[in-house]
């Protein structure tokens, strides 16, 4: 793998090469030492983004990372919808003023009831 670092970032919905701390390996090294390169991903947790002829290409992840940052993806999105619906963000605001006034349950009462 090489030492340098190369920074992509996509920007409506265009590939824009920026600054981004990965490593990169050409096709060529990574066919020699693919076993290798494996066992690092397991190791470091971090991605490995793959060149050909000096282009990005593609990005190898571990199985662990693509599926947190695909969890993370989810919930960013889920978020997004959350904070889009005006009923939810009404009902969110309604409920900060009344645990401002003091009319809110206490968590300890909550977790109680709920057995936690």
């Amino acid at each position: 793998m090489s030492g340098v670092t190369i920074t992509l970032r996509i920007q409506k919905g265009f590939l824009k090469m920026d600054t981004l701390e990965i490593p990169f390996v050409g096709t060529y090294e990574l066919r020699k030492n693919l076993p290798l390169l494996l066992a690092q991903l397991q190791r470091k947790g971090e991605g490995v983004v793959v060149t050909q002829k000096g282009k990005p290409t593609a990005i190898l992840l571990s199985v662990k990372r693509y599926l947190e940052m695909k969890m993370l993806v989810e919930e960013l999105e889920e978020a997004l919808k959350e904070l889009a619906d005006k009923n939810y963000m009404a009902e969110l605001s309604s409920a900060e003023k009344e645990i401002r006034a003091g009319k809110g349950t206490p968590a300890e009462e909550v977790f109680k009831k709920l057995g936690i």
